[in-house]
């Protein structure tokens, strides 16, 4: 994976940490902004992963997985 990739990777995986905090201190949940997030996280795990081809694990892949899934399904089934 390129260094462009990785960078990219980690400014979104720190973006979305940011911005779960700011959603967590308002009073109402608004449940696109956790959609929004989740798809954002969908295409950033579909783009890394498919930039990886070593045979180690892709941590940075699987993070955005786990947050598209988090993020999906509290905005779908708890808001």
């Amino acid at each position: 994976m390129s260094r462009i990739y990785q960078l990219s990777s980690l400014l979104i995986i720190a973006l979305t940490i940011l911005w779960f905090t700011y959603e967590m201190m308002l009073r109402h949940s608004v449940q696109w902004h956790f959609l929004t997030a989740g798809g954002i996280n969908f295409l950033a795990a579909v783009i890394i992963n498919r930039q990886f081809t070593q045979k180690r694990y892709n941590y940075l892949g699987i993070i955005h997985v786990v947050f598209m899934v988090l993020l999906f399904g509290y905005g779908y089934f708890f808001i």
